[in-house]
């Protein structure tokens, strides 16, 4: 059997693409989804400004309408009713999508991929155990990581308290009062309840390793001593890199890279959902001839690219540069201007915010 459409990946890049494709309601197409995992769990976090409507308010975990940013003892809380701070429970996800799959679809799990070869008429994608034989292929896999390049690296853990602890309806979206030496450095909070919440420790630096026993030190630490609380148990856990650079996206016809692999995300924020699900939209209704755009602008991508210049030879003034770009009265033109979706007001309103002379100075280097 020779498959129209294969995707490698059952995570947040495959499975969206699949979701879409159900939408269409093709069922000439035969598609099968590969995955290397035994099962699904909650395994991601994704976490994104609300500026567009989507397909999954039904899997949120919770959202939020405050947000507060810490900087040399100082604090700025945010609140905004019109775009809510939200936060995908990835289990619920994996499990509605899994529901929309027609009869069109084949999930198989549990296969680990060799190689993949092309022939004439179709693709070769061979596992342990089989060959299977696809015309297209969308691969989500996870890139391999690139040490001597910038990443917005992190290790979370999902905690349960005794007692009432957390402030469930205001998320610390970044504090910056921790060590700075090795990178642009802050912990990030989301209170599920007031005795369950997300506590991130995240880096903006190059990556020299992804060893855990370091990420849950600085946590440990941040726990204990900064918030001072004692008695907690962990419920899960989740490590993670997000590259900030662009890597050659080597698409030819018939095979096309998505999620990562396929560079669509925020290079400057992280932020990778909101622009999978519009990505996966663009597949979607362009199967046929595969003139897929790219969800992030030219705009955006020239910005970040002039951003992690900056960040990246200026990296002690970085976490003030956050702290006054986040401005109480400009919040809307912020969160409008980090989720990809900012008016020229918008642009300007952010950018006065920052050291001219220093961006100058990188834009001309």
């Amino acid at each position: 059997m020779i498959y129209d459409i294969a995707i490698i990946g059952a995570g947040c890049a495959g499975l969206s693409l699949a979701y879409q494709l159900t939408k269409k309601k093709n069922s000439n197409q035969k598609i099968i989804i590969l995955d290397n995992k035994q099962f699904f769990t909650k395994d991601r976090t994704w976490s994104f400004w609300k500026t567009n409507k989507h397909d999954f308010e039904d899997c949120l975990d919770k959202q939020w309408s405050r947000f507060n940013i810490k900087f040399n003892n100082k604090k700025k809380i945010f609140e905004s009713l019109k775009y809510p701070y939200q936060t995908i429970n990835s289990l619920k996800f994996y499990k509605k999508i899994q529901q929309s799959l027609t009869d069109n679809f084949e999930l198989k799990l549990n296969t680990k991929i060799k190689k993949i070869q092309q022939t004439s008429n179709y693709f070769e994608i061979f596992s342990k155990n089989e060959v299977i034989k696809s015309k297209f292929i969308f691969d989500s896999r996870v890139p391999k990581l690139n040490f001597k390049k910038l990443y917005q690296h992190f290790f979370g853990i999902e905690i349960q308290t005794d007692k009432d602890f957390f402030d469930s309806e205001e998320v610390s979206l970044m504090d910056f009062d921790c060590d700075q030496k090795h990178g642009v450095h802050f912990f990030y909070i989301l209170p599920f309840s007031k005795r369950k919440a997300l506590i991130e420790t995240t880096w903006l630096s190059k990556l020299n390793n992804l060893e855990k026993k370091k990420y849950v030190d600085e946590i440990k630490n941040y726990i204990e001593k900064k918030l001072k609380l004692k008695r907690y148990h962990i419920i899960r856990e989740e490590i993670g890199a997000i590259p900030m650079f662009r890597k050659k996206n080597e698409n030819k016809k018939g095979y096309i890279n998505i999620g990562l692999r396929g560079n669509i995300n925020r290079m400057s924020t992280g932020y990778t959902f909101p622009y999978i699900q519009k990505h996966s939209e663009f597949i979607a209704r362009s199967i046929k001839n595969f003139k897929i755009n790219s969800p992030i602008s030219q705009k955006y991508e020239f910005l970040d690219t002039l951003f992690i210049k900056v960040l990246q030879n200026n990296t002690k003034i970085m976490p003030s540069v956050f702290f006054k770009i986040f401005d109480e009265n400009n919040q809307d033109s912020v969160i409008r201007f980090l989720s990809s979706n900012s008016s020229f007001y918008d642009d300007l309103k952010v950018m006065s915010k920052i050291p001219k002379l220093i961006f100058l100075k990188q834009m001309f280097n």
